[in-house]
């Protein structure tokens, strides 16, 4: 095995990483751009699926820059998602995973493009709210990548040589460059997605992996 990282703080993102909502997220976000914008499936998969990571609202504004249908598409998206998120369920290793990293003296964060209150409701439903040192979600202005990871920083004083981010997507690795460590995790992205992007630490096909990666400092 490769050596272990040295961490005292693991960032997991949140869709299709702790939360199995990635195939439920996307058939929406590919619904909505079929339907205000006139593109078949198979583009609007791809669309999405190119900035998969990022808000939706910025999904949609990437993909269909300055349109006049963009904030009606992203309106009925936000709420399709508040209807049906708690539905969705844990990965059934998520929560072991957590509870043995935090064994391990190792604080665990949650960074996401979902909005913080969701995120809370939804581990609040499940009674797990308090594994979590703190909870980052989306809001203009204060997003995952750079705005979390500083945040996390300063605020609870963890050097970024200490921190690994946990993601399923490029736009995961992409926003942990020049921050923090990053470790893969293979869901929709296959390790040669990763790795066509110069990643070159761990793809990981489950969660319980991370513990497996990482050592307490």
């Amino acid at each position: 095995m490769p050596d272990r990282i040295p961490c005292s703080a693991i960032v997991f993102d949140f869709d299709g990483t702790l939360a199995d909502s990635m195939p439920f997220l996307e058939s929406v976000g590919v619904e909505m751009m079929m339907k205000y914008f006139g593109i078949s499936k198979e583009e609007a998969t791809s669309r999405y699926r190119s900035t998969t990571g990022l808000p939706y609202e910025q999904q949609v504004k990437m993909n269909f820059p300055d349109d006049s249908r963009n904030q009606a598409a992203i309106e009925e998206f936000e709420h399709l998602k508040i209807e049906r998120i708690f539905e969705q369920e844990l990965f059934p290793d998520s929560v072991d995973t957590v509870r043995r990293i935090r064994a391990k003296g190792i604080d665990v964060f949650v960074s996401s493009s979902t909005f913080q209150p969701t995120i809370e409701e939804y581990f609040r439903r499940r009674g797990i709210l308090r594994l979590f040192k703190a909870i980052l979600g989306y809001r203009p202005g204060f997003e995952k990548g750079a705005d979390h990871f500083n945040h996390i920083h300063k605020t609870f004083d963890v050097p970024f040589d200490r921190m690994v981010f946990v993601g399923d997507s490029l736009k995961d690795f992409e926003r942990s460059k020049g921050f923090c460590k990053f470790i893969a995790l293979s869901r929709m992205f296959t390790s040669k997605d990763f790795r066509n992007l110069g990643y070159e630490g761990p793809v990981l096909h489950t969660l319980l992996g991370v513990v497996r990666n990482i050592i307490a400092a």
